[in-house]
């Protein structure tokens, strides 16, 4: 029966599973490109599609700039550039601001 399935073409849905599974993976890593493109942390992440405008750090980062704020960093400017470079990490955000104070 096996001999059948090859010979009568059954078993190339293997390859094709295979090929497949390369499409998928490119798919993945072409969504975690655009995901560390567009951000990342609360505000960002894979959510987002290729073909959708960037939000302004502003609002891609509101979540994190009002922890950054009730933890008393109060220089809105600083708080999106060190969200920006950390890509909306607020521990490497503060990381970064605090190391901006010395």
């Amino acid at each position: 029966m096996m001999n059948q399935m090859l010979s009568s073409g059954g078993g190339g849905g293997g390859s094709a599973g295979l090929g497949g599974g390369q499409a998928g993976a490119g798919g993945l890593q072409a969504a975690l490109a655009a995901a560390m493109a567009g951000g990342g942390g609360l505000g960002g992440g894979l959510g987002g599609g290729l073909g959708q405008p960037q939000q302004p750090p502003e609002e891609r980062y509101r979540l994190q700039l009002e922890q950054l704020a009730s933890m008393g960093f109060t220089n809105r400017e600083a708080n999106i550039r060190a969200l920006v470079e950390s890509f909306g990490n607020v521990d490497a955000a503060v990381d970064r601001l605090l190391s901006r104070m010395n």
